[in-house]
């Protein structure tokens, strides 16, 4: 799959790392990958989604393969609540516009714009795969 779009179809599935399913955590890696080529991070498939505590402590593992940067296309949008990792997107450029992909249990696959994305939790970074 190489349009930003076809990942819309993807159910969210917890632990999802392909497309018959993805999760938050597995929708950026997989579109990283198959749209802009990035290679594949880990995975961390077998971490619930529920448990932020081990959320957040994969996410401290992996975070030095990261860059901090601003909202830009490819650019990994991370939330934070209580300085837990809760949610994960992708900056993707579509409709002319810099907005977020990503998914969720209750919503499932969607686009939004970064300002609402700002706005679903305590603190936002963005971080630059650097692989």
């Amino acid at each position: 799959m190489k349009h930003i779009n076809d990942y819309l179809n993807v159910p969210y599935v917890d632990g999802g790392r392909d497309m018959t399913g993805l999760d938050c955590w597995g929708q950026p890696r997989f579109v990283l990958h198959n749209v802009y080529g990035k290679p594949l991070f880990k995975s961390f498939g077998h971490v619930s989604p529920d448990d932020k505590n081990n959320l957040t402590n994969s996410y401290r593992q992996i975070v030095d393969q990261f860059k901090p940067c601003s909202a830009k296309e490819q650019a990994i949008a991370c939330g934070f609540r209580g300085g837990n990792l809760i949610h994960m997107g992708l900056c993707v450029f579509t409709d002319g516009q810099l907005q977020i992909l990503h998914t969720s249990r209750k919503k499932g696959p969607s686009i939004i714009k970064v300002s609402d994305f700002y706005k679903l939790f305590f603190e936002v970074k963005f971080y630059e795969y650097t692989g």
